[in-house]
């Protein structure tokens, strides 16, 4: 039964994601120097992070050049997840090109708490942001409605599913898999995190075999989906 899922699942993935041969593996060296940070700041001029593990943030950001005329804010605050990212409430009636997006990272301080980001290795960090900023791209592309839309169908088990693995996909073709593998298995053993948590991102996040078994399709493209 599990075999069969992961079959259904790479099945979809390569329906949504398009033909693996065009992706790669991105190998990321975690001692990027202040000067190529300095530049992608230059690249990035709406994006004025300032927060903690800078070079994972710019390493996940780098391979998202369609956001460079983006414009992304941050803040701390109690959520239900280790990070978030949405639009701005009213930016949501601009023009796609013209919106602001809000990202969240979790204080830590409430009923259900994310794994600490510091308590990650630099690889699951990048997982972490490559992901969240996914949510940015996919975002960009919707209208208005489409945007509201997609909000209301959030607050449903099956809409957070549909988006969530949607949002991982988009990171395995970026060339992020091996690095949204490492988070996804780092949350799932981290010994921080509350129950509550630790359920709700098994039922909603694809799983690290899962995202493994979509990795090795992109990474292998000859590979038969059912064998």
């Amino acid at each position: 039964m599990r075999l069969r899922f992961l079959g259904w699942l790479v099945l979809v993935f390569i329906i949504f994601a398009g033909t693996p041969s065009n992706a790669a593996h991105i190998v990321i060296d975690s001692t990027e120097s202040s000067d190529e940070i300095d530049s992608l700041k230059k690249v990035y001029q709406q994006i004025e992070y300032e927060g903690p593990y800078t070079t994972s943030f710019y390493t996940a950001l780098s391979a998202y050049p369609e956001l460079k005329n983006t414009a992304i804010h941050f803040n701390r605050r109690n959520i239900k997840t280790t990070m978030q990212c949405r639009p701005k409430i009213f930016s949501v009636f601009r023009k796609p090109d013209k919106r602001e997006f809000m990202m969240v990272f979790n204080r830590n301080q409430g009923k259900s708490r994310g794994v600490p980001i510091g308590e990650l290795s630099f690889n699951a960090r990048v997982g972490l942001f490559a992901h969240e900023i996914a949510h940015v791209v996919d975002y960009v592309k919707m209208s208005s409605g489409q945007t509201i839309g997609q909000g209301f169908k959030y607050l449903t088990r099956r809409g957070k599913i549909a988006l969530e693995h949607k949002i991982d996909r988009m990171v395995i073709w970026k060339g992020f898999g091996h690095q949204i593998y490492q988070y996804a298995h780092e949350v799932l053993s981290s010994e921080s995190i509350t129950d509550d948590y630790r359920l709700r991102r098994k039922r909603i996040y694809l799983q690290p075999a899962e995202i493994k078994a979509l990795v090795d399709i992109v990474e292998n493209p000859s590979l038969n989906v059912n064998r």
